[in-house]
């Protein structure tokens, strides 16, 4: 949710943001999104001097900008307030990698096992630790060479809607089954998929406060995009960060670009979440409902920013039609992971407090395994709890055919 104006004036000191915020509610210390967005925001206007480090402690879930009852654009003057941020040596470095994670995956993966095998070392995460200030209690995902490419379209399927898939960093360079997933899973439905030569979607360089490097990032990916979605091509996203940063974020970063704008407010309209472009085919009776039985108890997590996109609970809704599958809806607020949030050592306690409702609720519902659609939620949910996390569309495609998830 964002406005060209911020209307600074309407925010009407309630505190409803603060209330809604999960790091007000886990860090005593925190002074909330009231005192960092509006409050503050009326001295920068001034030209006071406000830089604070609590900047770097907010989320960027955008669960304050629902709760404002005047649409007051909070998490938006924060955004622009971490941008001018100065931060210590070691942590500007570390955040901008972090800031990166295309750039961090195109390296990591030209030598995948040997990555993969610095990584997992005891010894090496302890140094990260030292010389960047890395949680060493995280464990990064495994990289695998980017292998996810257009499939071959037979003559049969060339008449069928075509959509264009916008895979993520993630899927790119350490989940590419998930994308083929993604593809069989809109096959299996009737869509024939382009696979976008997109880069990162530019949430991770926001959240690191450099603007800069997300809007460069939007530039990119609009002008990748564009031929396809003026072509009258849907954009689909199988993680809600990225889809979040499609349907607003190009907006907000490239609202000043009179050349772009047509095709940033067409690439925003167009974006389509998995899961709510099968919900479309589900009520419109053309959902693929050949599922076999599969018994199976889950629990699934909505991510802040599938939250953040209105489209209510999609996937929890899918997942019940499967024969057999019972699903308990977890609402008990944010994961804490937020991206490289919980990957910062001077972040990490914070992270798991944010979460530990989350972890409890999920411990209770003892299911055989967590349903979310957000990477670092699945991995902030499998650091607290003792269950897998998978993305929803695997266990939809495994329904097909009993496949193993």
């Amino acid at each position: 949710m964002r406005l060209d104006e911020f209307a600074i004036d309407n925010c009407l000191k309630c505190s409803v943001c603060n209330a809604t915020c999960p790091v007000y509610s886990a860090h005593a210390q925190y002074p909330g999104p009231k005192h960092l967005g509006p409050e503050l925001e009326r001295l920068r206007c001034e030209g006071v001097a406000t830089d604070t480090a609590w900047l770097e402690y907010c989320l960027g879930c955008h669960r304050c900008d629902l709760a404002c009852p005047y649409q007051v654009g909070v998490s938006e003057m924060i955004g622009r307030a971490k941008t001018m941020h100065r931060k210590p040596l070691v942590r500007s470095l570390r955040d901008w990698w972090f800031a990166r994670p295309g750039l961090l995956g195109r390296l990591t993966t030209i030598l995948p096992a040997l990555s993969n095998f610095v990584l997992s070392m005891a010894p090496a995460r302890f140094l990260m630790s030292k010389l960047m200030q890395i949680a060493p209690q995280r464990v990064f995902p495994a990289y695998i060479r980017p292998d996810l490419r257009t499939p071959t379209i037979g003559a049969h399927k060339k008449e069928r809607p075509r959509v264009l898939f916008f895979p993520g960093c993630f899927i790119r360079y350490n989940r590419p089954e998930l994308g083929r997933k993604v593809i069989d899973l809109l096959d299996r439905n009737g869509f024939t998929t382009e696979v976008a030569a997109t880069d990162c979607c530019g949430v991770p360089a926001l959240a690191n406060g450099d603007r800069t490097k997300a809007r460069s990032l939007a530039q990119d990916n609009v002008l990748t995009m564009a031929n396809q979605v003026n072509a009258g091509m849907r954009v689909v996203t199988a993680c809600s960060s990225c889809g979040y940063m499609l349907k607003t974020g190009f907006g907000g970063l490239l609202k000043d670009d009179a050349g772009l704008a047509d095709v940033v407010q067409r690439i925003g309209s167009q974006t389509f979440d998995l899961a709510e472009l099968l919900m479309e085919q589900s009520d419109a009776g053309t959902l693929n409902t050949e599922f076999q039985t599969a018994n199976m108890h889950l629990a699934y997590h909505a991510p802040c920013h599938q939250k953040s996109q209105g489209i209510g609970r999609p996937w929890f809704h899918l997942l019940r039609q499967i024969p057999g599958v019972t699903v308990d809806d977890i609402d008990a607020g944010c994961c804490g992971m937020s991206g490289t949030f919980g990957f910062k050592q001077e972040k990490y306690e914070v992270s798991m407090a944010i979460g530990r409702q989350l972890f409890d609720r999920i411990n209770a519902s003892q299911p055989e395994m967590v349903a979310t659609e957000c990477a670092t939620c699945q991995m902030q949910i499998e650091h607290g709890t003792t269950y897998k996390a998978i993305h929803p569309a695997e266990i939809m495609l495994q329904a097909y055919d009993r496949r193993p998830v």
